[in-house]
């Protein structure tokens, strides 16, 4: 092998390395550009997830409120039940009274006739 062709040889050899390192250096290139989008999306999600944090959280403490409220209703209705049953036996009691006397009245205005 002469030195014309020993070094048409290395030429074809260092063209196709170079083929090799551009083909590498592209391919390189394209991961990172998948690599970037890949990145804004996984920031895409977690701000996503943030504002669906937030959203549930603020869920969260209008469900508490709904059933603070709920239950303080529910306690004030209870107090106005026993009032009203109070109130009920009260006048059923007076209203009984009230028979009786009217009862008695009128058994005194028959025994008068």
């Amino acid at each position: 092998m002469t030195n014309s062709q020993r070094l048409d040889r290395v030429e074809d050899e260092l063209e196709t390395v170079k083929q090799l390192l551009l083909s590498a250096a592209s391919y390189a290139e394209s991961a990172n550009e998948k690599i970037d989008r890949l990145g804004t999306k996984v920031d895409e999600m977690a701000n996503a997830q943030l504002r669906t944090q937030a959203q549930l959280d603020q869920l969260s403490e209008r469900v508490d409120s709904f059933i603070f409220n709920t239950q303080r209703l529910f306690t004030q209705q209870a107090t106005v039940l026993e009032r009203l049953e109070e109130n009920q036996r009260t006048n059923n009691a007076a209203l009984e009274r009230i028979d009786r006397i009217l009862d008695y009245l009128l058994r005194q205005q028959g025994n008068n006739q």
